[in-house]
């Protein structure tokens, strides 16, 4: 449900010290829950978003997806965080004026494809695998690459090997600074 994804994008944003982003998606999170309530997006305003590719319809589930008291926190912290001065209250954008994240230019409709390390698009400095669709920004798949070599970790070690299955095998290029 939509009202789900907006609170742990939120939550996710907020524990990795996104603040900006954490607003906005926590505060869509709330204006949700209002609209579930009601029964109705019409009081949804979509300024936040207009830049992305984040949909402005979406359907409305039964009811909230936490507890009323887990909502009265969220919207506790919302209400303090719009007091700051300091905080930009909008998504960053990239060099298509487009929200960071997202896989559509909002400008000229281009479609990118997503890192398979992030979900992040795929804009410049690449890794191709060998099946058609699957790539990664370089950066990200570097720094997978090095978490999983420094951390020997089997999880990590699994993941590295379903990315291969996924992906046809892996990038012949396995590590570079560049």
């Amino acid at each position: 449900p939509a009202d789900k994804a907006f609170y742990e994008a939120g939550t996710a944003a907020k524990a990795v010290g996104w603040q900006n982003m954490a607003f906005i998606f926590l505060n869509r999170f709330l204006d949700l829950t209002d609209a579930i309530e009601e029964g109705s997006l019409d009081a949804l305003d979509h300024s936040d978003f207009q830049n992305t590719d984040i949909p402005f319809e979406v359907p409305l589930p039964a009811k909230p997806h936490i507890s009323e008291d887990q909502r009265e926190e969220i919207r506790d912290w919302v209400l303090t965080v719009s007091m700051d001065q300091r905080l930009e209250q909008v998504l960053p954008q990239d060099e298509r004026d487009t929200y960071e994240a997202s896989l559509v230019a909002a400008s000229t409709g281009v479609h990118s494809l997503p890192c398979l390390i992030t979900g992040y698009p795929v804009l410049r400095n690449k890794v191709e695998f060998k099946c058609p669709g699957k790539e990664a920004n370089k950066e990200s798949w570097n720094k997978f690459l090095m978490a999983v070599k420094m951390s020997h970790s089997p999880p990590c070690q699994d993941v590295l090997k379903f990315i291969s299955q996924w992906c046809g095998g892996l990038p012949s290029t396995s590590f570079s600074f560049q």
